[in-house]
């Protein structure tokens, strides 16, 4: 993988985000907030936690910052996947804006 292909992959990675935090907000009558700066989307919930996603350019990885714990995602055959745990990056993050929200 290159820098340009990194970039295009975290850019998709991030519209997938926006697209899954407004239909949770939606669907659960939540009014959470989530800004978007350069390579990182910060999510700010009504108990005023935040979930942060950040791209680690150098690593080639995405990072998920929880309340609970970091995780560190690298691109295994087209999908993020935790390099701990060995789950996919939508299950992980699925699971803790429900848990913050």
């Amino acid at each position: 993988m290159n820098t340009t292909q990194f970039h295009a992959l975290t850019d998709q990675l991030f519209y997938q985000i926006e697209l899954y935090l407004d239909k949770y907000a939606d669907e659960n009558d939540i009014d959470l907030d989530y800004e978007t700066n350069g390579n990182v989307i910060t999510i700010s919930f009504p108990n005023n936690s935040k979930i942060i996603v950040n791209t680690q350019e150098p690593l080639f990885q995405v990072w998920l910052a929880t309340q609970k714990q970091g995780y560190h995602f690298d691109l295994i055959n087209d999908k993020w996947i935790c390099n701990r745990t060995d789950q996919p990056f939508e299950e992980i993050f699925a699971s803790s804006v429900q848990e913050q929200s």
